[in-house]
Formats: structure tokens, C-alpha cells, sequence
């Protein structure tokens, strides 16, 4: 049986903003005075959707269409045959999907979703919304919108209680997760410690992660000439075996998670800014502050400035959620009513140039506005955390057969990785969080990692036999290194295509050796494009329009197009070079069969 005027909002969330939506929907309800529970989805059970008077899904769409990885569990429970069409009839419910439409699967997990609770008899109380990365606005676009939407539509079907108005935005609602029962608690002296800001590397302390793995770096090696813009690294781990039966098997499309760290002078930077120096170093007991987030895998000993150094991603993009939060610690009125203003619909494309567009940090932001003083105690409740770091997994060659040289109980991971470096529009350079965090990290050095399956396979013997015509760019080339070199362990494997492209063949040719020896071994077709190399710019979608007829001779194979790389407008070019001349010929009928029979893998970033 419901609840009267509860709301459970559940997230299915790769990079965190279907889990930020979901807390921001959560927030809109509480203030209509809705009874509100927050959770990822596979933290519940099925009987537990009719426990709640309305549900609110926030969904993303991963990989090829697929659900999330922190969904997975609950949508193999919605798919039991045993469950009867109209067990969930009671439900009502409502749907944001964020999804990127340059994939042919926009928003394929949020449908599927919708599609299998109407089959259970569940009825939605809103039309869903489809938020699309590829607005001009981004998802934040469509979301904010809609959740003006749902709040209209709460208060004129769902009104408060006779007597209760609305809590307006004016007033802080109370913290989910609070540190001041632990700010609180005496405490015996705490340990040693190094003078805080005196560091200048980040720490190395392994953080517990569920399901982690202990890698060991084995070489960190420049792919790049050095004299060339960008530095990209080939870096491989050593991940030993967890016990008997217990090795990592990787296979192509799996990614590896990277947990970076914030510097020492960096986190004292924010210590200074907040005036947290009393407490930045007082242990905290957070066995005392239950419940916590579920993604925080605090160290031990815990401190305000170990929190900060492995946990708050203060260096981030700040979202509009964030600016919210701290608008309620600022004491200067002209300051709270800016960082409201980026709130708000009307000024979306305000936030996006301010924050988006110009790529300015949390710290930057608190430094601009110098009136806001968050409390210690609501550090979790106001920053984003740290989130892990997925690059796909680049083995190649003998690392597929022989996975560690020197010993057989521990698997060799490679990952292709770039360094990120760049000058905002505000003219100001900018360093990636991981990408800091692993430049000079020398061999020997471990780190805490976790695997991450690919969710839609083109590996193994039978995908081996159908033709491979790969597209990437920089990086994207990691998980076509791996699955090209997979299918060349299968016998009779069909022809493979590559279109690879950067910038200079001189400085950025990634495995041009690797490659041009496949070439010549008659087992790869290779289309390099290097951008800079002539007064015409050639892309990889370029190449691929001009083999226009040798890929409509593979399509019928039942091919398998892997496309890769760090641009939405590539692929979308790519896809539009393969189709557009197919569609140009033949029985229109006949085509869409052929098409439909094709897989198309995309990872774009």
C-alpha cells in the first residue's frame, strides 16, 4: 500500500548527473512537502516502488544503449518472467532520461524502462522528459524545464496540506549528510602529521573501494614527441591476483577506474578560503554520522583535509545544484542573488557562459564570491565528491595471451591516457584532475582501481568473423587496439578497417609501428588522416566518405562499425559517411533491412 505524499526519487547514473538530478528532484518535492527518499536503483527492491505514493526516475544511457552499471541489478528484476503484467498497477511514476542523441540509442535505457513498467501495469503522472547532451544548453536544458513542469503539476494534482504553503527558496532545507555529529565528538590527540599545505604531490594512501583492485604502475611512457602540444601516455598496471580464482580478465570495451587525488596546497587553498583551519585536522569518527553517501570511501584516519584531499572534487565545473547550495552561506545580498539568478531558467545560458562555457572551478567560484562560508559540517551535504575515472582498457598483442610478463597470477592492463591541459576562454590554464594526478607518477606506485565490464560486447569468435570497420581519434584508438588485436587470437577472422585520426603523423601517430605491422602482415587495412598535415584540412569522416563503395560491399557481412574518439561532431560525421551514400542506392526497403543488421558501437567522451 502507497504512502500518502511520499515521493521516492531513484537515479541510474554513470558520471553523476542523473544522481544530481535526482537530488535536485528530491529537493523541489521536500519543498512541496512531499516525504522524500533518494537511492540508485539497484539499492531497492521492486516491492519497494509500492510503498510510495509517486516515483521519479532519473536515468542515463550508457554504452550502446545500455542501462547503467548501478542499474543493472534492478532492471534484471523488473525482467523476470515470473513477475504478472499487472503487479504494478498501483505505480505511478515519471521518467528523466539524459542521453546524447548522436548515438543511435539516444536514450535507450530510460524507454526500455518505460517501456517494461507499462507492461507491469504501471502508469506515469507526467509525461517523461528526454533531456539531450546535444542541446545548445545541454541537459540542462530540457531538465530545468521540465522539473518547472513537475512542480506545477504537484502543486495543482498533489497540493500541501490545508494550511501549508510551499517552503520557499529562500529557506535551506535541512542537510542529508552532516559531519557535525562527528565536529562534535571529543576526540583523543591526533596522530603526526606533516604541516598541512607543505606537500606539493598528491597522496598515495589507497582508499577502500568495494570490489578494488591494487594496481601496480609498471611503466608510464609518452606516446607523443616532446615537442608536440599534447602528451599522451601509454601507462600499465600490474593487478595482481585477489586470491585463488580471483584474477582480473579483461576483455575489449572494459574499462579500467582511476580514483584521483587532490594536492596538498590545493585543499589548503579551500582550508583558507572557508576558515576552516580550527578543524581542518580534528579526527572525525563518521560511524557517527550515518547515514552517508553511498559513493564516499573516506580514508583512514578521517579529517576535514583528508576528505578534501581524497574525497571533494572542489576543482570541478560547478553545477547549478552546487551554486544553489552555497547561495544560502553568502552573506553579501548582491552575491546570493547572482548565484541564484544562474539557478533559475530564465538565466540557464547565464550559467552555462559563466560556469560551462568558461570552464571555472569550484574554488574559483568561492574565491569570486568571497562572502560565502560553508559550515565544515555540510561539506558533504554542499560538494560534489570525487568521482572514479573510466579509461578504456588498450591492451594490444601479447598482452591479450601473456597478461603479465613476469608472473602468471597478475594481469597487465594498458590504458591510453591524455593529458589534459588547456587555457580557458578566461585565458587561465587548466589541468584534468586525473590527468595531474598521474603525470609523474613513477613505476612501483599503487593505486586503488575497480573494473568496469563492457555491457555491449563486439568481442569473440563469431563477432570475429564479421568485418570491423573501425573509426577513431587520439585516444579512441585504446579500445580499437584492444578488440582489433582479440580478433586476430580468433582463426579466419574478416577483414578489419581502420580509420585513424589526429593531428601530425609525425607527433601523434599513436602504434604507428603496431599498425603499418599488421599492414604489412596483410591483416589491416589502414586510413590514416592528420589534420595539420596539409593546407586542406582531411578528417577520419573524410576517409571514410571517400571508401564509400568498399563499405557498402562489407555492410551486407552483417559489419560491426566501432566508432571512437573525444568529439560528438566526428561521429556524428562518421555515421552520416557510412549511411548517406547506402541510403543514396538500391531499394529503399531492402536498405533499412541491411542497415538494421549492422552494429554500430560508439564510445564517445
Amino acid at each position: 500500500m502507497a504512502s500518502d505524499r511520499t515521493v521516492l526519487v531513484l537515479y541510474g547514473s554513470e558520471t553523476g548527473n542523473a544522481q544530481d538530478m535526482a537530488e535536485e528532484l528530491a529537493k523541489l518535492c521536500q519543498r512541496l512537502h512531499f516525504r522524500t527518499c533518494v537511492e540508485e536503483l539497484d539499492a531497492v527492491d521492486l516491492n519497494v516502488l509500492l510503498q510510495h505514493q509517486l516515483v521519479i526516475f532519473a536515468l542515463s544511457t550508457t554504452g550502446q544503449g545500455d542501462m547503467p552499471h548501478n542499474s543493472l541489478l534492478f532492471w534484471r528484476k523488473l525482467l523476470r518472467r515470473s513477475l504478472p503484467p499487472g503487479c504494478l498497477a498501483p505505480l505511478q511514476y515519471t521518467c528523466v532520461g539524459l542521453g546524447d542523441s548522436t548515438y543511435i540509442k539516444f536514450n535507450w535505457a530510460a524507454r526500455k524502462l518505460i517501456k517494461r513498467l507499462d507492461q507491469l501495469g504501471a502508469s506515469t503522472f507526467l509525461e517523461p522528459c528526454e533531456a539531450d547532451e546535444q542541446f545548445p544548453e545541454g541537459v540542462d536544458g530540457s531538465f530545468v524545464r521540465w522539473a518547472d513542469g513537475l512542480r506545477k503539476h504537484l502543486l495543482e494534482h498533489f497540493p500541501p496540506r490545508e494550511g501549508l504553503q510551499p517552503i520557499p527558496e529562500h529557506v535551506n532545507l535541512p542537510p542529508r549528510w552532516s559531519l557535525e555529529p562527528a565536529l562534535d565528538a571529543p576526540v583523543n590527540p591526533s596522530p603526526d602529521r606533516s604541516e598541512p599545505g607543505q606537500a606539493t604531490s598528491p597522496p598515495l594512501d589507497i582508499i577502500p573501494l568495494p570490489d578494488g583492485w591494487s594496481a601496480t604502475i609498471a611503466a608510464n611512457k609518452r606516446l607523443t614527441s616532446d615537442t608536440h602540444w599534447q602528451d599522451v601516455r601509454l601507462i600499465s598496471f600490474d593487478i595482481p591476483s585477489r586470491g585463488p580464482g580471483q584474477k582480473l580478465h579483461c576483455s575489449p570495451g572494459d574499462c579500467l577506474t582511476l580514483y584521483p587525488k587532490n594536492f596538498p596546497d590545493d585543499a589548503q587553498r579551500l582550508i583558507t578560503l572557508m576558515g576552516w583551519d580550527s578543524v581542518a585536522d580534528k579526527p572525525l569518527d563518521l560511524s557517527l554520522c550515518r547515514p552517508l553517501p553511498r559513493a564516499l570511501y573516506p580514508p583512514a584516519p578521517c579529517t576535514v583535509r583528508t576528505l578534501l584531499l581524497h574525497n571533494i572534487d572542489f576543482t570541478a565545473v560547478p553545477r547549478r545544484s552546487f551554486l544553489k547550495s552555497i547561495s544560502y552561506f553568502a552573506s553579501d545580498q548582491d552575491q546570493k542573488d547572482r548565484l541564484l539568478e544562474f539557478c533559475s531558467t530564465e538565466f540557464l545560458d547565464e550559467y552555462f557562459d559563466y560556469a560551462t562555457r568558461a570552464r571555472r572551478t569550484i574554488v574559483e567560484v568561492l574565491e569570486e564570491f568571497w562572502s560565502v562560508r560553508v559550515p565544515p559540517e555540510r561539506i558533504l551535504d554542499v560538494f560534489p565528491l570525487i568521482r572514479g575515472r573510466d579509461f578504456s582498457i588498450a591492451n594490444g598483442g601479447a598482452q591479450l595471451i601473456h597478461p603479465c610478463p613476469s608472473r602468471s597470477d597478475t594481469t597487465r592492463v594498458e590504458l591510453v591516457v591524455a593529458l589534459v591541459s588547456y587555457r580557458t576562454i578566461l585565458r587561465k590554464p587548466r589541468q584534468g584532475l586525473c590527468s595531474r594526478y598521474l603525470a609523474d607518477l613513477p613505476a612501483g606506485v599503487v593505486l586503488g582501481v575497480t573494473h568496469k565490464p563492457v555491457l555491449s560486447p563486439v568481442h569473440g569468435p563469431a563477432n570475429a568473423r564479421r568485418p570491423l570497420i573501425a573509426m577513431a581519434t587520439g585516444t579512441g584508438v585504446a579500445p580499437v587496439r584492444c578488440l582489433l588485436h582479440e580478433r586476430l587470437t580468433h582463426p579466419s577472422a574478416a577483414p578489419v578497417l581502420l580509420f585513424f585520426g589526429n593531428r601530425n603523423r609525425a607527433a601523434d601517430f599513436l602504434f604507428r609501428d603496431e599498425w603499418e605491422s599488421l599492414v604489412a602482415r596483410g591483416l589491416l587495412l589502414l586510413f590514416p588522416a592528420f589534420s595539420r598535415d596539409q593546407r586542406e584540412k582531411v578528417y577520419v569522416q573524410d576517409l571514410v566518405r571517400r571508401e564509400a563503395a568498399r563499405l557498402a560491399d562489407l555492410i551486407p557481412q552483417h559489419a560491426i562499425f566501432a566508432v571512437c574518439g573525444g568529439s560528438t561532431k566526428m561521429a556524428d560525421a562518421c555515421k552520416n559517411a557510412v549511411f548517406d551514400p547506402f541510403n543514396e542506392a538500391g531499394d529503399e526497403q531492402e536498405r533499412r533491412k541491411t542497415l538494421a543488421e549492422i552494429t554500430w558501437w560508439q564510445e564517445i567522451w
